[in-house]
């Protein structure tokens, strides 16, 4: 038994020594994919950066690519504790045809990790200038019809839709995927799987609904591949505005509906000290017919915050929209505008101020 435990601890020790010293000379990366290029692009670019994370110097003996079609130039062979130094990459696709692996092993005088491999990866594929311009976007191993969608105004509590057209241009077939999608997002490929030299659409929803948010909105759709490790810096840009549309509601309806009234609409703290802090109350009654509902309460500046007891009120309750200003930052004369979003049809986007002077303490 005493013999069995001196091997696992030898083992462990074993293991521990290799995993320290493998973060001696640290990279940011050791693969990188060029994605789609064209066989007459002279010179593809990649660069790895490492960073030496130990303690003694760490030198770069040599590069030794696996092809004559890649050059390497480093920007330092020796790193003293905590230096950094990058490994240019020139790829030359003149020979290829589809896709392609290569590599790149570099040697160190780490005594732990002396070798250490960087891959290449792409596809070489000359693109129709036709193909180019229905889809001028490269992302990763497909082509794309555009990378932002805009919702423009999103009517609550409506869904909305858009579509991106998304071309296969590999000899083989691909399948995207889509991590950490929101409740609100839903996405669909149509077909899954997009064959080669083919297309698919990819239909995005966007619910405002449960999206519980109002005014403008800027989300991010990742996207990734089938097999493969995704890469978050790729992702689509959702952009919009939700809003309440009250254009179609009649004159009868419109008296019906719920309307917020402001006791005051400007608060003037008059002249303050930087840095003391300045809290008011606005007061106001929902003097329409049915519930007022407040969907979301924004200010002009970081430095001032709305808030409220509660989101809903009944036809003649009254309510306050508690401010805070924050003066820590602040010098002259100060006016903060604070929105009051709510169901209210007349005034939807209501709006109060909290104004005055700021003064140094020494003033």
């Amino acid at each position: 038994m005493n013999k069995v435990k001196s091997y696992v601890i030898a083992a462990l020790a074993m293991f521990l020594t290799l995993q320290v010293s493998a973060q001696f000379l640290s990279f940011d990366k050791v693969e990188y994919n060029f994605g789609i290029i064209p066989s007459d692009r002279l010179n593809s670019k990649a660069i790895f950066s490492c960073t030496n994370r130990g303690t003694e110097p760490i030198v770069i003996k040599k590069v030794v690519p696996s092809t004559d079609a890649i050059s390497c130039e480093v920007s330092r062979d020796t790193l003293k504790q905590g230096v950094r130094a990058s490994i240019n990459v020139a790829f030359d696709p003149k020979g290829y045809s589809s896709m392609f692996s290569e590599h790149i092993d570099v040697y160190t005088t780490d005594k732990m990790l002396g070798k250490i491999t960087l891959t290449l990866s792409g596809t070489v594929k000359d693109i129709d200038s036709t193909i180019e311009k229905l889809y001028p976007c490269v992302f990763d191993v497909v082509r794309m019809s555009k990378l932002n969608i805009n919702y423009g105004n999103i009517n609550y509590p409506n869904t909305v839709v858009d579509t991106i057209v998304v071309y296969n241009p590999q000899d083989t077939a691909v399948s995207l995927v889509f991590p950490n999608v929101a409740n609100y997002l839903t996405v669909q490929m149509f077909p899954e799987e997009i064959q080669p030299n083919s297309t698919a659409l990819m239909v995005v929803s966007y619910n405002s609904e449960l999206r519980k948010e109002w005014g403008p909105i800027y989300d991010k759709l990742y996207l990734g591949f089938q097999g493969k490790k995704v890469n978050y810096k790729m992702k689509v840009s959702i952009s919009g505005n939700i809003t309440e549309d009250f254009s179609n509601l009649t004159p009868k309806e419109i008296k019906k509906a719920p309307k917020i009234v402001f006791e005051k609409e400007v608060f003037d703290f008059d002249t303050v000290k930087k840095g003391d802090p300045v809290a008011c109350k606005f007061h106001f009654k929902n003097e329409g017919k049915s519930t007022l509902e407040i969907r979301k309460i924004k200010t002009s500046c970081g430095c001032t915050a709305g808030s409220m007891d509660k989101m809903s009120y009944a036809k003649g309750e009254e309510g306050d929209v508690n401010v805070t200003l924050n003066t820590r930052n602040k010098h002259g004369h100060v006016r903060q505008t604070i929105t009051i979003i709510s169901n209210d049809p007349v005034n939807t986007e209501a709006r109060v101020f909290i104004d005055g002077v700021v003064v140094d303490q020494n003033e």
